[in-house]
């Protein structure tokens, strides 16, 4: 026989509490005492969305600790270089070496498989076309352009936050406020355009999920529809933010 246990001393399964016990604060967010999520949910209950150009990567590197304004210049001197020789070898050659340099940054490569795939699907197109009406050294070159200059924007906005790169922003058009001009608006403007880019990616990938949940992968109305209303509506609702903080006239 085993012996009656005075109430409230029983063995208490995870998340559960003895009577006239408060609540944990782990409890009150839906986790249990050894903080795993109630009922099999994640923390936020909503799958994040993948960004295009990623975040910024908790692993820090030493390109980490480069001016935003050093990386700015280098991303201008490797776009110039690209357009002007428009060469394939010289292209590649700079996409190899900025792959290099996120590497040595310990910059892992998943954070750069998804926006490679992105700027893939875009190569095969130009290529197809240069195949047909141009020639293929020319589609190697514009080729290389893009991976070069997608890898330079990635290694710029994995090891830079937003914040950074608005401060580094607004230093540049500083000299526009002797012709009386706002910089502070235009800043600001420029952060909204960085995150309105990840976040119009996000609804891309939201709505391809969806139709092809209703079996409607191949409706070009079904994927690209709700993604710019919904588009529409964060413009809207980001005005609306706006106006109601007297941030802009």
């Amino acid at each position: 026989m085993t012996e009656a246990r005075p109430p409230g001393t029983g063995h208490l399964q995870g998340g559960q509490t003895r009577p006239g016990q408060a609540p944990t604060g782990r409890e009150r967010a839906g986790q249990t005492r050894d903080g795993r999520p109630r009922g099999g949910r994640t923390r936020a209950g909503v799958r994040r969305r993948p960004q295009l150009f990623g975040t910024v990567s908790r692993q820090r590197g030493w390109l980490h600790g480069v001016p935003t304004g050093w990386k700015l210049a280098a991303i201008a001197v490797i776009g110039l270089v690209a357009l002007i020789f428009r060469d394939p070898i010289i292209n590649w050659s700079i996409f190899a070496l900025l792959v290099l340099v996120g590497f040595s940054a310990r910059l892992p490569l998943r954070r750069f498989a998804l926006t490679w795939a992105y700027a893939a699907v875009l190569v095969i197109i130009v290529m197809v076309l240069q195949f047909f009406f141009g020639t293929l050294q020319a589609g190697l070159a514009v080729a290389g352009t893009v991976f070069a200059c997608v890898q330079a924007a990635l290694l710029l906005t994995l090891t830079t936050t937003v914040g950074q790169l608005l401060d580094a922003f607004a230093a540049i058009v500083s000299p526009l406020r002797r012709l009386g001009v706002d910089t502070e608006v235009i800043a600001l403007t420029a952060g909204l355009m960085v995150r309105a880019i990840s976040h119009i990616s996000g609804l891309l990938t939201d709505a391809d999920r969806a139709a092809r949940a209703r079996g409607l992968e191949t409706s070009l109305k079904a994927r690209v529809v709700p993604a710019i209303l919904r588009s529409v509506k964060y413009a809207q609702d980001t005005g609306r933010a706006l106006d109601a903080r007297g941030i802009v006239d």
